[in-house]
């Protein structure tokens, strides 16, 4: 069993996105200033390797015919008539020679029910699944977005709390956000002095400059559905005020020259990033809920 691991794993290379969770390579393009070191990587693999390897008691080599595709490799666990049914381990490799796994729930050789896939790269999915498919919760969305490149910043508790028993808001599609659930004297400064005090309510801004944006798939959506979708933003006010947003879901008018009028969400936290010209700016990490945007003529 080790010689196999051995042989499936030890090419495995250090890829900034999985192919397997489909985020797409747009989302790449905004933070290639945060591309890890060697050594950092030399760790990932080591941690991913030793981590893969727990509980794979008696595996065989397998292929699941995923809703996706079909998937080469080893599995141990629970099998009703030589098929994963019941509490198993699933490990594999992409086409890109990037590794992952996944525990948990399994249905007539199907991911089904709750478990979680751990990606090479340090992402990690974990909530439903459904015929192979992640459906996170939001909070569970949002805890992925901390896991893309780029976006170091921790969910404070009180933004947990929120997104942990919130279903309806994110986004808010046709819903009207009540005014007693917006905090009106929060600000940037207040924000960045101790974002730990916010989260607990919803955050208003306006007028935003867009400095870079990217939508993608957040795992493999066959069906299209936009929750499985999410959008990322940096912007900036006429202040110098820095918002990092994410989004739960599509925006299809979305251009860097776009204008955000008004953005409504949870504040996070906040993050610092080194762009382009080697600058570190701090931003102010938002769960938006609603998001319009005015659109600008660029010759």
């Amino acid at each position: 069993m080790k010689r196999y691991f051995a042989v499936l794993l030890s090419t495995i290379l250090i890829f900034a996105i999985s192919a397997c969770n489909n985020v797409e390579a747009s989302m790449q393009n905004t933070t290639n200033d945060t591309i890890q070191s060697d050594n950092t990587e030399t760790d990932v693999i080591s941690d991913f390797i030793t981590e893969a390897q727990k509980n794979m008691d008696n595996a065989i080599e397998i292929t699941l015919d995923c809703t996706f595709g079909k998937m080469a490799g080893i599995y141990s666990g629970e099998t009703k008539n030589g098929i994963p049914h019941g509490k198993g381990k699933f490990v594999s490799q992409n086409q890109n020679q990037s590794g992952w796994y996944y525990e948990g729930d399994f249905v007539e050789g199907h991911f089904e029910g709750t478990g979680k896939t751990v990606f090479q790269n340090g992402q990690i999915q974990q909530g439903t699944y459904v015929k192979d498919i992640w459906h996170p919760s939001t909070i569970q969305f949002f805890e992925f977005m901390q896991t893309l490149p780029g976006s170091d910043f921790s969910i404070n508790q009180k933004a947990r709390t929120i997104l942990t028993a919130e279903k309806n808001y994110f986004p808010a599609q046709y819903l009207e956000i009540p005014s007693n659930m917006i905090d009106k004297n929060a600000n940037y400064e207040n924000i960045l002095k101790d974002s730990s005090k916010y989260g607990d309510k919803f955050i208003s801004i306006s007028n935003l400059s867009i400095s870079t944006c990217s939508t993608f798939a957040i795992t493999e959506n066959p069906e299209s559905l936009p929750e499985l979708r999410g959008a990322y933003i940096e912007a900036f006010s006429e202040k110098g005020e820095n918002y990092a947003l994410y989004y739960r879901g599509n925006i299809e008018e979305l251009k860097e020259t776009s204008i955000i009028e008004t953005a409504i969400g949870i504040p996070l936290g906040t993050m610092n990033k080194t762009d382009s010209s080697g600058t570190e700016k701090t931003y102010v990490v938002l769960a938006v809920s609603d998001i319009s945007l005015q659109q600008t003529d660029v010759e």
